[in-house]
């Protein structure tokens, strides 16, 4: 059970959301989490304080938060190339970043990450008017930007280093770039770069260890997850949210505790978390999908259930979470899962995402009006996929 003080990592949950964010179409795959890495070095050998050197950490996993919904259409490279694209996705990055429980640094390092020390940046700040963080993230950004790919190969670090040295006081604050010399002298920093489970490697580095967010904060970031999730696609642009406002509903009519239904609003949230990995041409499709387009739909809740378990105190909500396009009588995705491995709690969630889905227009149809919605669902219960009163709980709640 969830206890109001929760035995969460802050940095963990971010670490887990970035890589849901890194995972999708057009992105680079952990860039989030080797920009952390590289900006705690960076600042670590800067000797900036413990507090400040956190928010930098945890600004680093969501620096680019603001790479979602319109932006999709985009690579990274496409972004990074274009100064328009750059302010727009640094201020919808730092507009969602208000509605997390973080320091207000961590909206300023996110939001001023892309400015140059030259002045010549997104807003134009110049020299010590950027935040030390964004002097950091952005050293940090660009370095694994252009030289994230080549990690496995043979790098040459004397070229790396002169590219820096020329690009001091230009492009970049002249004491992290001396700080990152020092830091690329390390074999230390190569090896850890390259090592195949980077997760444990910040594990090993993460400041602020005892900073644990409580239910409240959890919800929080689940919700404005919810909204990067949905508004990957005009289709779903409140579906997490109406499936956990359902779901809730369901939880207090079977007379939950309200720590259980607070788990399980959440899994609502983040139920879709995988489908930031679905392109968006699959979403969207106006006909029929073909085998494969399907099988790539049908790994989304795999993802989600992947990504979530990551983080340890998570588990339960994981499961919820990943389990909402199983069925009782096996014939569900992705795991096959039956009666005898499923909860009720599993089947809420399914339950209200069913509803919601067949209730929102779609590429392919108009949305159905609750009774018809109700129907198919009593319908497909009829048939052994769901608990009766389940579904009779939707019914009382709708």
């Amino acid at each position: 059970m969830l206890r109001d003080k929760l035995s969460i990592k802050l940095s963990e949950l971010l670490s887990a959301l970035s890589l849901a964010l890194d995972s999708a179409n057009n992105r680079i795959f952990q860039h989030s989490r080797r920009t952390a890495y590289v900006a705690f070095n960076i600042a670590k050998n800067m000797g900036i304080d413990e507090h400040i050197l956190s928010d930098i950490y945890y600004a680093s996993f969501i620096h680019d938060i603001g790479m979602t919904g319109e932006m999709t259409q985009y690579s990274i490279e496409d972004i990074h190339n274009d100064k328009k694209l750059k302010k727009e996705h640094c201020q919808a990055g730092a507009e969602i970043i208000k509605y997390l429980p973080l320091n207000e640094r961590v909206h300023d390092f996110v939001l001023y990450h892309h400015e140059e020390w030259n002045g010549k940046g997104v807003y134009g700040l110049k020299h010590d008017d950027i935040p030390i963080g964004s002097q950091i993230i952005h050293l940090a950004d660009y370095f694994d930007l252009n030289y994230g790919s080549i990690l496995n190969e043979d790098i040459n670090v004397n070229n790396i280093k002169r590219f820096f040295i020329i690009a001091k006081g230009e492009l970049f604050s002249p004491e992290a770039v001396d700080s990152f010399l020092d830091v690329m002298d390390k074999e230390k920093f190569w090896f850890d770069l390259k090592f195949y489970n980077f997760q444990q490697i910040l594990n090993t580095i993460e400041p602020n260890k005892q900073r644990e967010i409580n239910i409240g904060e959890l919800k929080k970031i689940a919700k404005a997850f919810s909204v990067l999730i949905d508004k990957k696609s005009k289709f779903t642009y409140t579906h997490s949210q109406g499936v956990a406002k359902i779901t809730k509903d369901i939880a207090e009519y079977f007379d939950y505790d309200k720590l259980v239904v607070d788990k399980l609003e959440i899994a609502a949230y983040l139920h879709d978390l995988g489908k930031l990995v679905v392109p968006n041409e699959i979403l969207e499709k106006p006909g029929k999908l073909s085998k494969e387009e399907f099988d790539i739909i049908k790994s989304h809740p795999y993802y989600t259930k992947i990504i979530l378990k990551q983080v340890k105190g998570l588990e339960i909500i994981a499961d919820w979470a990943g389990n909402h396009h199983e069925k009782l009588d096996g014939t569900g995705y992705p795991e096959k899962l039956t009666n005898n491995n499923l909860t009720r709690e599993d089947q809420i969630i399914a339950i209200a995402d069913i509803y919601q889905a067949l209730t929102e227009d779609r590429p392919y149809r108009k949305g159905l009006s609750k009774e018809e919605a109700l129907k198919i669902i009593q319908d497909i219960g009829s048939k052994n996929k769901f608990q009766q009163e389940v579904i009779n709980g939707l019914r009382e709640v709708i």
